[in-house]
């Protein structure tokens, strides 16, 4: 007559390993562009100093193309990101309806659900 918990719970775990959840998401094409650095740095060498110089990995994505801007970034500071952005819009050739960071500390005065 069914499964008991310790069998439905093995045989939901079994499950999981074999199926990954996914959700998709449907964008309208220029409606938004999704904003973030990506936690890894990159190193350089300043050629005039020798010196080892990290930077920020910022990145932009078009949601409905997934067509992506990449720009190597001093640091996250406002100024930093600010330009960052300018230069992927200079990129993409336009605005999208939305700009949509993800909680990252110069784009966001407040966290909020919605």
């Amino acid at each position: 007559d069914g499964f008991k918990l310790s069998q439905f719970k093995y045989w939901y775990h079994q499950w999981t390993k074999e199926v990954s959840p996914v959700m998709h998401l449907t964008h309208k094409a220029g409606d938004k562009l999704f904003i973030d650095y990506t936690g890894k740095k990159l190193s350089i060498v300043d050629r005039h100093t020798g010196e080892l110089q990290d930077l920020e990995v910022f990145v932009c994505v078009l949601g409905s193309s997934q067509y992506t801007y990449v720009e190597a970034s001093p640091s996250q500071k406002k100024e930093d990101f600010i330009r960052s952005v300018e230069n992927a819009l200079w990129f993409y050739g336009g605005v999208p309806n939305a700009l949509v960071p993800d909680n990252l500390k110069s784009a966001v005065t407040k966290g909020s659900r919605y």
